[in-house]
């Protein structure tokens, strides 16, 4: 290792090493500043974005909450009505259909015993089958009553 006076040629390599060195640092400096203008550009993007998608966001909800408060409000307008008529048409067709059970039930249980039943205006007709009844007079606790007998199948 030699010390002393620097010639020309080691003044040469240094001077060729600043103007590296400075070319990198600038080089270095100038990528550092484009990669942090692209780094707030994305942020800058992004945060748009993200303010645009919780705005639409928002809005829709809002729209949706709106709409579904509006409804609510139509069916407790509506709904008394709307029990009431149910409550009604099930009790109507409740007591329709026990009308009609009865009706078919006293109709077989008549039709099994030989009987038929015949409604002509205000007067009701009881006809017996010849093949199977037979009208008696019985006594009943010492009454005599008139019976139909009937001759089981």
């Amino acid at each position: 290792m030699k010390t002393g006076k620097p010639t020309r040629l080691s003044e040469k390599l240094n001077a060729e090493l600043d103007t590296i060195r400075q070319d990198y640092a600038a080089s270095m400096a100038s990528q550092l500043e484009s990669f942090r203008n692209d780094l707030t550009g994305i942020a800058s993007d992004a945060q748009r974005t993200i303010e645009s998608d919780t705005r639409h966001f928002l809005n829709e909800n809002r729209s949706l909450f709106e709409t579904r408060t509006e409804q609510i409000r139509r069916w407790l307008t509506i709904s008394p009505w709307v029990i009431s008529g149910l409550i009604v048409t099930g009790i109507a067709s409740m007591m329709a259909a026990s009308w009609f059970w009865t009706a078919l039930l006293t109709r077989s249980e008549m039709a099994e015993l030989g009987l038929t039943r015949i409604e002509q205006g205000e007067q009701t007709w009881l006809t017996l089958d010849p093949d199977r009844t037979e009208l008696k007079t019985c006594t009943l606790a010492g009454t005599p009553v008139i019976c139909i007998k009937i001759e089981e199948r």
